[in-house]
Formats: C-alpha cells, structure tokens, sequence
C-alpha cells in the first residue's frame, strides 16, 4: 500500500480578494478545501502553503525535499539540523497538491497527444474503444477538449 498522500480532488479554481491581498487555490465545492495560498501578497519573501491531509497549511519550507542528503529529511529546520544535508538545493516539495501542480505540464502534453489521437482516429481506434458507448466515448473526447481548454485558457 501506498504512503504517498492522494491530492485534492478536483475541480480546483482561484479565488480570493484583491482589496485583502488574498489569493487562494481551492475546490469550487464542499466548502472549498484550500490546496495552496501565499503567506505574503507580493514578490518579496512570498511563499506558497499546501493544506496538509489533516487540513492544516503548511509553509512550502517546512515540506522541501532537498537533493543531497538523507532523502527522508523533509523541510528546511529539519535540514539544518542534519548533517548528510550539505546543500539546500530543493527537489520536490512533499505535498501530493505540490506534485499534482508540478505534473500539469506532462498531464497537459499527454492529454494533448490522446485528444488529437482520438479526433483523427475517431470511433474505429481499436476494439477496446468500439466496445465503448458512442455516448461514453463522446463524453472523453469532450472531457480532453475540455480540460485542454481549461489549462491553456481557452476555456469558455
């Protein structure tokens, strides 16, 4: 069994206020979960927080994997005070938001590739996809298109 935390499930979108120098990622439903707001508006000194599985934000400091070192070291305090972490040099941030948002450009190219097959092949793709109902499968090439338009902005 995994021990790798699932993300937020979606949809997500951005909200917040300008005038209170809010902004925040976070489900449009069930009472919008946060997944990442900032500590700070602005450029200097900003820093994203990640809700954690038990609901609490977290500073993306003290959830960094670094890239030297003993790779179970996680977050900034906890690298300083381990001596195999020579070098702050992040690789990852440990929250399963964190990876999803890092993946979306891979996540956007694949889906691209399987739009653009699925709009050329058309319903005779393989059997699998024959045996699939006209409505059903309408519906996934509908759903690429859509989630395609949402991450370039073209979304309606």
């Amino acid at each position: 069994m995994s021990t790798i935390a699932k993300h937020t499930p979606g949809p997500w979108a951005w909200f917040g206020n300008a005038r209170t120098n809010s902004i925040y990622l976070a489900t449009v439903h069930g009472g919008r979960r946060f997944v990442m707001d900032f500590t700070r508006w602005g450029m200097r000194g900003a820093q994203p927080r990640f809700q954690t599985e038990r609901g609490i934000m977290v500073d993306a400091k003290d959830l960094l994997q670094f890239e030297v070192g003993d790779r179970s070291v996680i977050g900034v305090d906890a690298a300083k005070k381990d001596g195999s972490v020579y070098r702050l040099d992040i690789r990852g941030v440990a929250s399963a938001d964190a990876r999803l948002i890092a993946a979306a450009p891979d996540l956007l190219e694949a889906l691209q590739m399987l739009h653009k097959w699925f709009d050329v092949t058309g319903s005779s793709i393989n059997a699998r996809w024959e045996r699939i109902p006209p409505l059903e499968r309408k519906a996934i090439v509908d759903a690429t298109r859509a989630a395609i338009a949402k991450t370039t902005g073209e979304a309606k």
